[in-house]
């Protein structure tokens, strides 16, 4: 009786030592990442529903916002360029639509998720004084502030296809 008591006291010991089993550690980038996906996707909506009191507004965009626009040789711009760029757009063209849009997270220098968002996509839309239809295929990558706000949207895409009309 001894024995089996003490073997119950060992077991019930090894039993209550064992460790939890680990969890896997919470990816806090990732986390970011997919906050700022929801937040690139409703500033891309206001675009595209020709929103700009919301497009413009701080609700996405920082402080010290920085504009990288496609053009060769062009360095990075302040915000009012690139807002006096984007009220063109939004004028010169109706029925903006991102099709086919992928988010990825973009990656630091060890190609690990910093947080920020890379888009790749086609922007469908239609001059505004012709109806004829427009495509560009489009890469942006929007790097976001410590308060989940634009910072720098860089982007690129072949500005001759701005030119080009489609039936």
């Amino acid at each position: 009786m001894k024995k089996l008591s003490l073997l119950f006291i060992v077991t019930v010991f090894l039993v209550g030592c064992e460790q939890a089993p680990k969890q896997a550690p919470a990816n806090s980038k990732m986390e970011t990442f997919n906050t700022n996906v929801a937040t690139t996707k409703a500033f891309l909506s206001s675009f595209m529903e020709n929103d700009s009191i919301t497009f413009f507004s701080d609700k996405y965009i920082g402080k010290d916002f920085m504009w990288s626009p496609p053009a060769v040789g062009m360095d990075s711009l302040p915000r009012v360029q690139w807002e006096g760029a984007f009220k063109g757009f939004m004028v010169n063209y109706d029925n903006k639509m991102l099709m086919d849009a992928q988010y990825y997270a973009a990656l630091n220098e060890k190609n690990l998720p910093d947080g920020n968002v890379r888009v790749y996509g086609t922007w469908n839309s239609t001059f505004a004084e012709t109806g004829k239809k427009s495509m560009l295929k489009w890469y942006a990558v929007f790097r976001y502030d410590s308060e989940g706000k634009i910072a720098h949207y860089m982007e690129w895409y072949d500005s001759a296809d701005l030119s080009k009309e489609f039936d």
